[in-house]
Parts: C-alpha cells; sequence; structure tokens
C-alpha cells in the first residue's frame, strides 16, 4: 500500500508544479512588499525559473522519490517540507 502511495504522489507531481508551493510563497512575499498584486504571480514565476530555484527543487524531489521509495509515504512527505524550506525564495 505505501509503495503505492508514494507512486501516486510522484505522479500527481508533474514537473512544471513540484514548485507551486514556492511561487506561491513568494508571490505573497513580493505582495508584502510591493502592495501590486497586477504582476506579483508574474514576477514570482520568472523568478522561480531563472534564478536555478525549479532546477533545485527538481533534482532534489527526484533524488528524494529515488531515496525514500522504499521508506514509508510520511518520510517523503517530511523530505519535500524539507526541500521546500530549504529553497524559500523571500530568504
Amino acid at each position: 500500500m505505501e509503495l503505492v502511495r508514494i507512486f501516486s504522489f510522484s505522479y500527481v507531481l508533474p514537473k512544471q508544479f513540484k514548485g507551486c508551493i514556492l511561487v506561491f510563497e513568494y508571490s505573497y512575499f513580493l505582495l508584502q512588499k510591493n502592495g501590486d498584486a497586477s504582476n506579483t504571480l508574474d514576477l514570482a514565476v520568472k523568478e522561480y525559473q531563472t534564478s536555478g530555484t525549479q532546477a533545485t527543487v527538481v533534482n532534489a524531489l527526484q533524488r528524494a522519490i529515488k531515496e525514500h521509495s522504499n521508506n514509508n509515504y510520511s518520510a517523503l512527505m517530511q523530505v519535500t517540507v524539507d526541500i521546500i524550506v530549504n529553497n524559500c525564495m523571500c530568504k
């Protein structure tokens, strides 16, 4: 059962969505900083794509899925949260 859940987790995280949490978090940061919501999400996506964060996150998630494919679902979830926290863009 756990292996099915881990496979499902990797399946529902297509490449283009793996950084959504980081982009939304950075959008919130930009909104608080600039107060202008008109292009906040566009700016956050562009920064995510050009800063190297996207490549770092995709590589880290791929490694985590490989390393924890035999572990339980909660270990993979914790690693995923750690990846998100470690790659926060509003530092």
